[in-house]
């Protein structure tokens, strides 16, 4: 009646992970800033890893499967996501090597992070749907 409408799919839970999620990925940001300043090689490497692997994992895995990170059968996901995604950071990490003065700089690699992160989302999506075992529908149990 008073206040905003909520969405029909609308989950707090999931909407806490998420924020949980974004704080992670922030004190992230902070620590590679500071790994940054230390003047250490691979700082750029090291933040679009930790960004890459934050954003994919944290919200295929954290936010939208929570409730199933005990069962075996999403850790399978997981361990077949991992070399799609070693591949991913690769490409990254090689295109860095390439074109230093380019890929390097924060306005081009950021976009190319976020279309990598949401060619990987629905890709885990998929991966996850083909290993998540099938529903079983207790009444038709019962009758058979």
């Amino acid at each position: 009646m008073f206040g905003y409408p909520v969405e029909p799919n609308f989950d707090i839970a999931k909407e806490q992970r998420r924020d949980r999620l974004k704080l992670a990925l922030i004190g992230g940001f902070v620590l590679c800033v500071l790994y940054l300043f230390s003047g250490d090689p691979y700082a750029t490497e090291v933040f679009q890893g930790c960004l890459a692997t934050g954003l994919s994992y944290g919200e295929s895995f954290y936010v939208q499967r929570r409730g199933d990170l005990g069962k075996p059968w999403l850790w399978k996901v997981i361990c077949t996501t991992v070399p799609l995604h070693v591949l991913y950071l690769a490409a990254v990490f090689s295109a860095d090597k390439m074109f230093p003065n380019l890929v390097t700089k924060a306005i081009v690699f950021m976009p190319v992070l976020a279309v990598g992160f949401a060619i990987e989302s629905t890709l885990f999506n998929r991966i996850a749907d083909r290993f998540k075992p099938p529903i079983v529908d207790q009444g038709r149990v019962a009758a058979l």
